[in-house]
């Protein structure tokens, strides 16, 4: 929910642009980021219905009968395959984050100038986003055995994570300078 507000921010802060005087050369990155910007709260949506799934897979997995050896075995082998589910949901979710971080920069950098500050909000509420779906990843790699799975999860997150922290940092600069 809260990538999905980050979008609908930064939308807003292109959206006051839109028609306006001294905006004129901006208009077409005003539209690009209305486009994104509702395909990303759309995708967000999406990925927290997609969380709530991956959640069933696990506790389903969880139930199964554990009587016998094959039974163990079919549980170990279920559960290991909804955690890994579980884990690359939100990190889907992390990649919509960066997206999100990157929209917030480019409404800062081309949005209403008034409303610089919500691009700002927008990008704390990408960070926020990121922020949830990394524990949510963190919490499933956990239970995953497979070490070399669990590897190239973390690593996939670490790379989200310094991008998502740069642009971050690159939107902070931007509306600060512009107090």
């Amino acid at each position: 929910m809260c990538g999905a507000l980050s979008a609908s921010l930064s939308r807003m802060v292109a959206n006051l642009a839109v028609g306006k005087q001294g905006y004129e050369t901006v208009q077409p990155d005003l539209a690009a980021i209305e486009v994104r910007g509702k395909a990303l709260q759309v995708r967000f949506l999406e990925l927290a219905d997609a969380d709530a799934k991956a959640y069933e897979r696990v506790v389903a997995a969880m139930r199964m009968p554990k009587g016998t050896d094959a039974e163990k075995a079919a549980r170990k082998t279920a559960m290991q395959a909804a955690y890994k589910g579980a884990a690359e949901v939100p990190l889907d979710t992390m990649r919509a984050s960066v997206e999100a971080f990157h929209l917030a920069k480019m409404a800062a950098e081309k949005g209403n100038r008034n409303a610089i500050t919500d691009a700002g909000v927008a990008a704390l509420l990408a960070g926020a986003a990121m922020r949830g779906a990394a524990l949510n990843v963190r919490v499933n790699l956990a239970a995953l055995k497979d070490e070399d799975a669990r590897a190239d999860l973390e690593e996939r997150m670490a790379s989200l994570q310094g991008e998502g922290e740069a642009v971050a940092r690159d939107v902070a600069t931007i509306v600060e300078s512009a107090l």
